[in-house]
């Protein structure tokens, strides 16, 4: 066996095979790095230059296949050029493959994503092992990227446009099952069969040939510039922009290299991906979401900030307190883990119901291929309910889950603390209550700590794990230790009103209704939300809430601050639309908007009379720097009273929280992207005609006078 850094190459006498295996060391998974790509560039030259090789399979050493490309020198790029430079190499590797004529086949022992897909898409054949966590995927547009090595080219060309766009525009993954299914992959075998079942495929001397490069080849299903093809692109635009933005490149730039691409052969088809590849990949969205999504999230996932003296924490059995939608996700995500759990709810009738929604969860997420309808039997049979507190006794740890009022909470804890043991993890799901004040209610305040889920619990990944005054290194290594095994993505905060992210989004909703109220039409403040990046207009997600819930959330949000001009104004137009007028919000047909019953919804025709225009016409860059800068100018004052500590955990709180806009990287690397100093000086001139909610905080003047930036790429 010869060892070429990353690639381990043998040939095999007997059958004539070149047996190439990536094993990146000291990695659990392959990446295709600088090292990498020249070492099995390297090996793929040896095995096409030499006779005696009559076939080639390209295999991994690691439990998966090809995990990608190398994120770390990816975002070094600074331009096209730098990232051409990139998968040059590789790319001309891959059709050297495809045209040399010797059989290469991949043998998929594990998950191949994104650039690893791009190698086996380059084989003549594709076998993988019979394995239910394999998967295969294009990754790179959730990270502001597109293919660079032909994965858009090779893969509608195999398998038609139609069923690449989801992933390819959206990153979705799919199964062994699935991928034998849509001919992704040619075949699946058990794992110990699969090098055999690549050997036995080159001995029975196939022709060495890619479908794209057989005279007469033809697109599966339609060309691009048939009538089917001319339907399906007119159609895809417009679908495209109503998800996402024009700065957020990477879904749009697929769709044109996709149209463009396939229109013409494969070497063009080739090109113009690498051309568009090296703009995307050098563009400040790509580095914006490549630093949250990627690195804040998989070191927030890792778990980098927890206590490391302390030894690592498996409960055996859970409680949870609260039936509702928060306690039920909460009970859902703890049996998926494997773990028995007490759900506790004061009647048995709001039990029964409560089982009920959680089989009716499941069996949609068994129809989503989530979740198998056996795993679903056991999450099921580990879910036990009670009436009585007393049978959480022997709980390792107890969520509290009940209404968002303080005394409430208070006396379920204190009951609960009286039936565990002293050294048992209580963990309560306020979303605005100071842990301080909570923290009282138990005998072992030490032991207490705010886990802040958010709906549906089952699948938003974040978790804002809130560390009170008293709350022990013991405590918070132990609710991270949780954190992983519901397969959540934490970051930790201090404690104080609405902690990070409530009182940020009580920020942007606060600047919404204020906007109302000075007769700003709630549609253009939507709109205007909508068209900066956000996924819903402010005003609409006020009446999703509830304009009740939302005065009672804000008024919690605001403290003793409620008097301050923004506070009161804000507070004014919720309890005059709920309090005096009885309009809800969606829950009664009537809030801000009118809402029909098919669902419709327009603007209520009265609200003009209640706050009418102070100013013809309506600034919208000017609505959209209030709703955004107002997020940022919180966080930094966030920051500055010690609530948030670390910046990366604020972009990834604002990315996956609220869907901060992604392209800019969150609501600091928002800051960084316009400059500190014009950003204050922006802030500046909102608060000469806003108000003092919008002076820049000290900490962004000292930036401002310094070039600091928040994130240093």
């Amino acid at each position: 066996m010869k060892d070429q850094a990353m690639i381990q190459t043998a040939f095999e006498p007997e059958t004539g095979i070149s047996v190439i295996t990536w094993d990146t060391p000291n990695s659990p998974v392959n990446i295709k790095n600088r090292a990498a790509i020249a070492a099995f560039v390297a090996a793929v030259a040896e095995a096409i230059g030499n006779a005696s090789v009559k076939g080639v399979i390209v295999t991994s050493a690691k439990k998966d296949f090809i995990s990608g490309g190398d994120l770390d020198e990816l975002r070094q790029v600074q331009t096209p050029a730098e990232a051409t430079a990139l998968v040059r190499e590789i790319g001309q590797s891959l059709r050297r493959i495809e045209t040399s004529g010797k059989p290469f086949v991949a043998a998929l022992n594990g998950s191949a994503m994104g650039g690893g897909l791009e190698v086996a898409l380059a084989c003549h054949r594709r076998i993988a092992a019979d394995d239910p966590a394999l998967r295969l995927a294009f990754p790179e547009v959730t990270l502001g990227l597109i293919p660079g090595a032909g994965g858009t080219q090779r893969l509608p060309r195999l398998i038609c446009i139609a069923r690449s766009m989801p992933l390819l525009m959206e990153g979705r993954p799919v199964n062994v099952q699935e991928a034998l299914k849509i001919g992704l992959i040619d075949e699946v075998v058990d794992r110990t069969a699969l090098m055999d079942a690549a050997r036995r495929w080159i001995a029975s001397a196939p022709e060495a040939v890619q479908p794209w490069d057989r005279k007469q080849y033809a697109l599966p299903e339609f060309h691009p510039q048939s009538p089917e093809g001319r339907n399906f692109f007119f159609a895809a635009w417009p679908a495209l922009r109503r998800k996402t933005l024009v700065a957020d490149a990477a879904p749009g730039t697929i769709l044109q290299v996709l149209h463009h691409g396939l229109e013409r052969g494969i070497d063009a088809g080739l090109r113009i991906e690498a051309m568009h590849f090296a703009a995307v990949a050098s563009s400040r969205s790509a580095k914006n979401k490549i630093r949250t999504q990627y690195y804040a999230a998989n070191a927030a996932r890792n778990l980098k900030a927890r206590p490391k003296d302390v030894a690592k924490f498996e409960p055996g059995r859970v409680g949870v307190i609260g039936a509702g939608l928060m306690g039920n996700g909460i009970a859902y995500c703890l049996a998926r883990a494997g773990v028995a759990v007490t759900l506790v709810d004061v009647s048995e009738d709001r039990l029964e119901k409560a089982r009920d929604q959680l089989h009716r969860n499941g069996l949609k997420a068994v129809e989503r291929g989530a979740l198998s309808q056996s795993k679903l039997d056991q999450l099921m049979s580990l879910i036990g309910t009670t009436t009585d507190v007393a049978g959480l006794a022997g709980c390792d740890v107890v969520f509290e889950a009940v209404v968002e009022i303080e005394s409430v909470k208070h006396d379920v804890i204190s009951r609960a603390a009286a039936v565990l043991s002293a050294d048992a993890l209580i963990a309560t799901n306020t979303s605005t209550l100071p842990i301080s004040n909570l923290a009282g209610a138990s005998s072992s305040p030490g032991n207490l700590i705010g886990m802040h889920f958010f709906a549906p619990v089952d699948r938003m990944p974040l978790l804002e794990v809130i560390r009170g005054p008293q709350t022990t290194d013991t405590t918070l290594a132990r609710a991270l230790d949780v954190a992983k095994l519901m397969g959540k993505t934490p970051i930790i905060v201090r404690d104080g009103r609405g902690f990070f992210t409530s009182r940020v989004v009580a920020s942007y909703t606060r600047e919404a209704l204020l906007l109302l109220s000075e007769g700003v039409p709630p549609q253009v403040v939507d709109n205007a939300a909508l068209a900066a990046g956000m996924p819903i207009g402010p005003l609409a997600m006020a009446d999703q809430t509830s304009l009740d819930l939302l005065y009672d959330i804000l008024g919690s949000v605001a403290g003793p601050d409620r008097q301050l001009d923004h506070h009161a104004r804000s507070l004014e137009v919720l309890h005059r639309l709920s309090g005096r007028l009885g309009r809800l919000g969606r829950k009664a047909s009537a809030g801000i908007y009118d809402y029909g019953p098919d669902g419709s919804r327009t603007v209520w025709s009265g609200l003009s009379a209640q706050y009418p225009a102070k100013k013809a016409g309506s600034d919208v860059q000017e609505i959209q720097h209030r709703l955004l800068h107002i997020q940022a100018i919180e966080t930094i004052r966030a920051m500055e009273d010690g609530i948030i500590v670390n910046a990366s955990d604020a972009d990834l709180g604002s990315v996956l929280g609220w869907a901060f806009p992604a392209h800019h990287g969150g609501v600091l690397s928002y800051v960084d992207g316009i400059g500190a100093g014009p950003f204050a000086e922006q802030c500046k001139a909102l608060a000469e005609t806003c108000g003092d909610r919008f002076a820049p905080p000290p900490r962004l003047l000292a930036m401002a006078g310094s070039r600091e930036r928040f994130h240093e790429l």
